[in-house]
């Protein structure tokens, strides 16, 4: 009797560990990182916080500044002393991830010396060190590290004259930088851009397909996802890089596109993109968090355009990639036990970038796939291995560049070889 009682609280013992297995994998359980505020895994439309466009001029010292141009925010400009103005940044939705995107120009009508700080009043602080441009938006540098300090608010000397200033939080890459770089990278034969769908406020969800035709009888598919987080620049210019590596003119490149295309959403935020977002859509929902029902219309579309990949027999998803920043570079893989095809590839991959590029300080911490996030979605789909790419935030952006560039010449290197060995087995 006793060793019934035995077997029996054992039993019960199982049941529990299975039951919460179980329910470890349940995307229901997930609620969020963190870092994120409560609620993000409810991806219903959200009202959001309009941001007011105006120009706003102060006679008396002769100072205009101005949130009149896509891509900006300043949620509200006053002055506070002679030449010494406070902006205030207000996010979109709150509460929500702290990544207090902040842009707006400012000029006067003679030469003077301006003090600006950047305020948070209501969540948020200081992450993002302000980034200056001389020249309309075309180019960008770090503010002078003597002209700036921050903590939860930031403060900026900047000299200002009749030549507009433009001030934001990282470069100003709205839907208008991607329509000139698509048109640019379109103009290759074996590259067509098509619209998968419409944002909410009708901008286009771009396609980017690269593919050449070829005697191959299987044809493998690499997905690239960018931008859904509108202030990750460092990760969006990473991604574009890496396309452009990967449709370039290198024998490497070549023979690459002879066993893979590449099927890239480059921008997939555009409204939040243009609308100077921290984080969201127009409908204040962190798209990265809605790859489980699929209730926005740019991630709706994604998966519309991918899902017949899975009908195709001559084609085979092999891997994803998701591009973002943060704090540090980093790779996000999927843990280990779990089976992915190709098996553990994200982990050579990042063993090739740290023994290429040691000065980027790769590091590598996986995750399992219970989050609604745009890897795990991946893998679920098409049992494909995938990666978030994350791109230090403040990483100078000439070795952005190095990177996109040296990471897609290795992974093309290495998925070959996955290719190989897979028509071989």
């Amino acid at each position: 009797m006793k060793l019934q009682k035995i077997h029996f609280i054992l039993f019960q013992i199982v049941l529990i560990i299975l039951f919460a297995s179980c329910r470890s994998t349940d995307p229901e359980v997930f609620t969020g990182y963190a870092y994120d505020p409560a609620g993000v895994t409810e991806t219903s439309d959200r009202e959001i916080i309009p941001q007011h466009k105006r120009t706003i001029g102060f006679l008396s010292d002769g100072v205009w500044i101005s949130n009149e141009f896509p891509g900006s925010r300043a949620s509200d400009i006053y002055r506070t002393d002679d030449f010494q103005y406070t902006i205030e940044i207000r996010p979109e939705i709150s509460p929500v991830n702290n990544s207090p995107w902040y842009g707006f120009k400012i000029w006067s009508s003679d030469t003077a010396r301006v003090t600006v700080e950047l305020a948070y009043p209501e969540e948020g602080r200081q992450r993002y060190t302000p980034k200056i441009s001389t020249n309309g938006g075309m180019d960008w540098k770090p503010v002078d590290p003597k002209n700036y300090h921050s903590g939860s608010s930031g403060i900026l000397e900047l000299d200002v004259s009749q030549d507009t200033l433009w001030v934001s939080a990282q470069e100003i890459y709205t839907t208008e930088h991607l329509s000139v770089w698509l048109d640019s990278l379109s103009e290759k034969s074996y590259i067509r851009n098509s619209t998968a769908g419409y944002s909410h406020q009708g901008r286009p969800v771009s396609l980017l397909k690269i593919s050449e035709p070829s005697s191959k009888p299987l044809k493998g598919v690499i997905i690239v996802y960018n931008r859904q987080h509108p202030p990750e620049i460092p990760g969006y210019i990473a991604g574009l890089k890496f396309l452009e590596t990967v449709a370039g003119d290198t024998k490497l490149a070549s023979r690459f596109r002879d066993y893979f295309e590449v099927w890239a959403f480059p921008m997939m935020n555009p409204d939040g993109a243009d609308n100077g977002h921290w984080r969201t859509n127009a409908a204040g929902v962190d798209l990265n968090r809605d790859w489980n029902y699929f209730r926005q219309p740019e991630t709706a579309a994604v998966q519309k355009t991918l899902l017949p990949l899975k009908e195709k027999p001559n084609r085979k998803v092999f891997y994803a990639i998701d591009f973002h920043s943060t704090g540090r570079t980093l790779f996000y893989p999927i843990i280990k036990e779990i089976q992915t095809f190709p098996l553990h590839f994200t982990y050579r991959w990042a063993d090739e970038i740290k023994a290429a590029l040691p000065e980027v300080d790769l590091d590598v911490e996986p995750f399992d796939i219970v989050s609604p996030i745009a890897k795990n979605w991946t893998f679920k789909t098409f049992g494909a291995d995938a990666v978030t790419f994350e791109v230090w935030d403040e990483m100078p952006r000439d070795q952005v560049r190095q990177l996109g560039v040296r990471s897609a010449e290795l992974f093309m290197k290495l998925m070959i070889e996955e290719y190989q060995n897979h028509i071989r087995n």
